[in-house]
Protein backbone atom coordinates (compact mmCIF):
# COMPACT_ATOMS: atom_id res chain seq x y z
CA UNK A 1 0.00 0.00 0.00
CA UNK A 2 1.04 3.40 -1.06
CA UNK A 3 1.39 6.73 1.25
CA UNK A 4 -2.07 7.66 -0.81
CA UNK A 5 -4.24 4.74 -0.05
CA UNK A 6 -2.96 4.57 3.67
CA UNK A 7 -3.97 8.53 4.03
CA UNK A 8 -7.10 7.61 1.83
CA UNK A 9 -7.94 4.58 4.15
CA UNK A 10 -7.56 6.34 6.91
CA UNK A 11 -9.87 8.92 6.01
CA UNK A 12 -12.20 6.99 5.14
CA UNK A 13 -12.17 5.06 8.05
CA UNK A 14 -13.03 8.34 10.43
CA UNK A 15 -15.08 10.10 8.18
CA UNK A 16 -18.28 9.66 5.93
CA UNK A 17 -16.41 10.87 2.78
CA UNK A 18 -12.98 13.40 1.60
CA UNK A 19 -14.57 15.92 1.22
CA UNK A 20 -16.36 15.76 4.95
CA UNK A 21 -12.72 15.48 6.31
CA UNK A 22 -11.40 18.40 4.09
CA UNK A 23 -14.10 20.20 5.38
CA UNK A 24 -13.15 19.67 9.01
CA UNK A 25 -9.52 19.64 8.71
CA UNK A 26 -9.67 23.33 6.81
CA UNK A 27 -7.88 21.96 3.85
CA UNK A 28 -9.52 22.88 0.34
CA UNK A 29 -10.66 19.67 -1.05
CA UNK A 30 -8.82 20.48 -4.28
CA UNK A 31 -6.11 19.77 -2.85
CA UNK A 32 -6.92 16.89 -0.93
CA UNK A 33 -7.79 15.07 -4.29
CA UNK A 34 -4.46 16.25 -5.56
CA UNK A 35 -2.47 14.92 -2.66
CA UNK A 36 -4.44 11.81 -2.43
CA UNK A 37 -3.44 11.89 -6.75
CA UNK A 38 -0.31 12.42 -6.59
CA UNK A 39 3.02 11.88 -4.43
CA UNK A 40 2.32 13.55 -0.69
CA UNK A 41 6.31 14.44 -1.05
CA UNK A 42 4.92 17.61 -3.05
CA UNK A 43 2.79 18.55 -0.32
CA UNK A 44 3.69 21.47 2.09
CA UNK A 45 4.40 20.95 5.76
CA UNK A 46 1.80 22.70 6.80
CA UNK A 47 -0.84 20.57 4.69
CA UNK A 48 0.89 17.56 5.94
CA UNK A 49 0.74 18.61 9.40
CA UNK A 50 -3.02 20.02 9.33
CA UNK A 51 -4.31 16.37 8.19
CA UNK A 52 -1.73 14.40 10.16
CA UNK A 53 -3.04 16.51 13.57
CA UNK A 54 -7.22 15.79 12.63
CA UNK A 55 -6.68 12.52 11.76
CA UNK A 56 -4.36 12.12 15.20
CA UNK A 57 -1.06 9.91 13.79
CA UNK A 58 2.16 10.48 13.58
CA UNK A 59 3.44 12.22 10.24
CA UNK A 60 6.76 9.85 10.11
CA UNK A 61 3.78 7.23 9.36
CA UNK A 62 3.37 9.05 5.95
CA UNK A 63 7.65 8.14 5.11
CA UNK A 64 8.92 5.91 2.59
CA UNK A 65 10.46 3.87 5.83
CA UNK A 66 7.27 3.16 7.41
CA UNK A 67 5.70 1.44 4.03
Amino acid sequence: MNREQKLRNLILDRYVSLRQFATEAEIPYSTLMTLLARDLGGASFDTVTRICKKLEVDPREFTEDSL
